[in-house]
């Protein structure tokens, strides 16, 4: 049974001090929870709710990193790979990878209204902050496709979109050290070599957005913020499409990894 709405509505009609508020309240609580309200009066219900901001948030971003590959002026062997990359971790089926293609392609074409897309994005996620880091950092993807370096159109693109999205230029400058921390981080962890142990170290600091002069309770605390953000049932929850849930898996892992070396290496239990 749901009591969410009766509850509102009871204590609605309370603030006004008569029984009948009170009775109404809870008569369209119960309404609203059990969908008629929302169906008489237009409005969308949770559920629908839930399943358009999936939606929306799969759709932009396949056609804003195709977009993205393309504005520097074409599309580079290392962005479809890593395009590919993405629809692989997120074990698309064949049906939907086709329609990620389609995505893909559509942002490339010449007149793709990028603000349209990130319009709809920020509308759908405006209470949804966590989804959309998540969605920077598969851009993110795109943007270091072919190296180290991003180009000064993909720079620039990239900030519009954090700009529009309501992060600011400090975080997207957060965003891309941390993207290339876990770069390093994952590639070492990938090959099981580490020609520098002080440098991935280093890395494995900025994976949780601190620096080694960091406390010991700085520590604990990044870490418990971090994998509360991107806990997979938490971001389903509030809208990660389902095919994406695999990749906020692996950034915990990353994250967990990263602050158990930390720890052994400062000797913290």
């Amino acid at each position: 049974m749901k009591w969410t709405g009766k509850i509102v509505g009871a204590l609605i009609g309370l603030m006004f001090g008569h029984p009948f508020t009170v009775v109404m309240g809870l008569f369209i609580g119960h309404l609203y929870d059990i969908g008629l309200f929302s169906k008489w009066f237009g409005l969308p219900q949770a559920g629908h709710h839930h399943a358009r901001v999936q939606e929306v948030f799969f759709n932009n971003t396949f056609t804003i990193m195709g977009h993205l590959a393309k504005c520097d002026g074409r599309v580079s062997e290392s962005e479809i790979r890593i395009a590919q990359n993405v629809m692989d971790e997120m074990n698309l089926s064949l049906h939907m990878k086709r329609e990620a293609i389609r995505l893909f392609n559509e942002g490339k074409v010449i007149g793709f209204n990028l603000d349209a897309a990130l319009h709809e994005l920020r509308s759908a996620c405006w209470n949804r902050p966590s989804l959309l880091r998540i969605f920077i950092e598969i851009q993110m993807k795109i943007a270091f496709a072919d190296g180290q370096v991003i180009s000064p159109a993909k720079q620039k693109t990239l900030q519009y979109i954090c700009q529009q999205l309501g992060i600011g230029a400090f975080n997207f400058s957060q965003f891309e050290q941390r993207y290339r921390a876990e770069q390093n981080y994952q590639h070492y962890r990938a090959h099981h070599q580490v020609p520098n142990p002080q440098a991935h170290l280093s890395d494995a600091y900025k994976v949780l957005g601190l620096s080694a002069l960091a406390t010991d309770a700085e520590i604990k605390k990044a870490y418990r913020r971090l994998m509360s953000q991107n806990h997979p049932d938490k971001l389903m929850a509030k809208g990660l499409p389902p095919e994406m849930i695999k990749m906020a898996t692996q950034k915990t892992q990353q994250i967990k990894k990263a602050y158990e070396q930390i720890c052994a290496a400062r000797g913290v239990k």
